[in-house]
């Protein structure tokens, strides 16, 4: 499968641009893919190169939604957003895995909630 890797900043050398991977053809459809989503601005800056080489950006898949309202703010902005897990999820499994201790589940989800 192609993949194509967008850089905060464009390199002058080597595999040059903001872009590196395969090429991108314009009315090319997307998955932007990333780690997490926290407020979703680090998102719109990734996707903007791409669009702006012709291709289409609808679905963005991440593995963890820290649900601080980065993906409803994506979603009015007409992104679909996918999350493999929520930051609420994740600190509940731990602490009932007893991964971690109730008092830092609670200070995760504290965090979370701006608490």
């Amino acid at each position: 499968m192609p993949c194509v890797v967008v850089r905060k900043e464009a390199k002058s050398y080597g595999a040059t641009g903001r872009t590196a991977g395969s090429e991108i053809t314009r009315g090319e459809r997307i998955l932007f893919f990333d780690d997490v989503v926290t407020e979703g601005l680090s998102k719109v800056e990734g996707i903007k190169p791409l669009q702006e080489l012709g291709a289409t950006v609808e679905h963005i898949l991440v593995i963890v939604d820290r649900e601080q309202h980065g993906k409803e703010k994506l979603e009015k902005l007409g992104f679909k957003v996918h999350a493999l897990a929520r930051i609420t999820e994740l600190a509940q499994t731990l602490v009932k895995d007893s991964k971690i201790s109730k008092e830092q589940g609670e200070a995760v989800l504290n965090y979370v909630k701006g608490l």
